[in-house]
């Protein structure tokens, strides 16, 4: 009934769309007064990373962009889920609030691309607490291929109870909790959203399940260029680069650079990641095939301080200088785990040649940083191989301007 009830909905609001939702037809000389601001609140698993939250965020801000081109939705705005207690952030028990996204990235830069907004700047006068007219908590089909077919849809399953009252530690005081049924591309949520038109405030809990409306496209991008970092963490990597490599220019000759996924690749992904002595070896082969004209490896990595020694030792017996970056306790509180991450990522967006990890949404979001800074293909899609067997290349996707 309750499914029912959902679809009428839909039906009757479709005629009266934009009495409900502003927008402003760019043939009209004169748009409506703007009403009051709806926000869009989104959050995903808890057990997702950093580098993953990016690329969500991008699905999202996309999507709001590409309304804004149509003046359609003009009202509403799309709300940066703090930063909190990821569990790859091994030192963040050490710390209780929230991190704002202004931490790692330039917030002007974002707000050029789509209509975003900080928790803290629509809250402050009720933090910690926030007010939520529904929560939306998707959840995949059971047969995403049903028939041989991948079908966009979804299906409102009820009213459920989600079993935290909290985001990002803020107490949220929601009105209902609706879980739904949800495959395809993100935009197809404005359509859940009309369910109830009157609704200020919506969250998208699992907000990973939509997929990219336009990845790969121009827009992708627009919107990937949009997310500059904080200038102190650029200027952090640019003094580690300036102080090992001697290197001043935004394509550095002086140094490689690896994203050396170690940690649970060693375990989960053991059959496809190298050894120690075969990651040297590849770093080895990879200076000789290209010509390059530097013994210094730059290693950006998750292993273990005795894993890095033994890789340290048998690159140097190579004859290779290996460099990491090691945060003193006042780098990682002013920083962040999520900063020192970037400082990393920047540090071998900048190198003259770079490998990264199979499958990986770190060594995902360096590739794209080098597409963004001008590198060779050649130099940057380059990927760690088991040291047997099949080794699958990595998948290549070039900067559209």
């Amino acid at each position: 009934m309750y499914f029912i009830s959902a679809v009428l909905t839909i039906l009757l609001l479709a005629g009266t769309h934009n009495s409900l939702e502003y927008s402003c037809s760019s043939e009209s000389q004169e748009c409506p007064a703007q009403p009051e601001f709806k926000y869009l609140f989104f959050d995903v698993s808890s057990q997702e990373g950093f580098n993953l939250r990016r690329d969500v965020y991008m699905r999202y801000a996309i999507m709001f962009a590409e309304m804004r081109k149509r003046n359609e939705r003009m009202n509403w705005k799309l709300v940066l889920p703090p930063f909190y207690r990821l569990p790859h952030w091994r030192n963040e028990n050490a710390f209780s609030e929230p991190i704002q996204w202004s931490k790692f990235f330039d917030i002007d830069s974002l707000k050029s691309y789509a209509p975003v907004v900080e928790v803290k700047d629509i809250f402050k006068e009720t933090l910690p607490y926030i007010d939520i007219d529904r929560v939306y908590v998707l959840q995949n089909y059971e047969n995403a291929f049903e028939n041989g077919h991948f079908a966009e849809k979804w299906d409102v399953v009820g009213k459920c109870e989600y079993l935290s009252q909290s985001f990002w530690g803020y107490v949220t005081n929601t009105f209902e909790t609706v879980c739904v049924k949800f495959q395809g591309k993100v935009s197809k949520l404005w359509e859940l959203t009309s369910l109830h038109p009157y609704d200020k405030s919506v969250m998208i809990y699992h907000a990973e399940i939509p997929l990219h409306d336009l990845y790969g496209t121009k827009s992708y991008w627009d919107c990937r260029k949009s997310m500059k970092f904080n200038p102190a963490l650029i200027e952090a990597a640019m003094e580690y680069t300036a102080k090992y490599f001697q290197c001043y220019v935004f394509q550095c000759d002086s140094y490689m650079s690896v994203h050396w996924r170690r940690g649970d690749y060693a375990h989960s992904r053991k059959n496809e990641v190298p050894s120690i002595k075969g990651t040297a070896k590849q770093i080895d082969t990879a200076v000789t095939k290209n010509k390059l004209k530097t013994r210094n490896v730059f290693v950006a990595t998750d292993a273990d301080a005795a894993e890095i020694r033994q890789l340290q030792k048998v690159l140097q017996e190579l004859g290779y200088n290996a460099y990491f970056y090691l945060p003193r306790h006042t780098d990682i509180t002013k920083f962040r785990e999520g900063g020192i991450a970037i400082i990393e990522q920047i540090i071998c967006s900048h190198s003259a040649y770079f490998i990264g990890s199979h499958e990986s949404t770190f060594t995902y979001r360096i590739q794209e940083e080098r597409e963004i800074l001008g590198f060779n293909t050649s130099s940057t899609f380059n990927r760690f191989c088991p040291d047997k067997g099949r080794c699958e290349a990595p998948s290549v996707w070039k900067i559209i301007q």
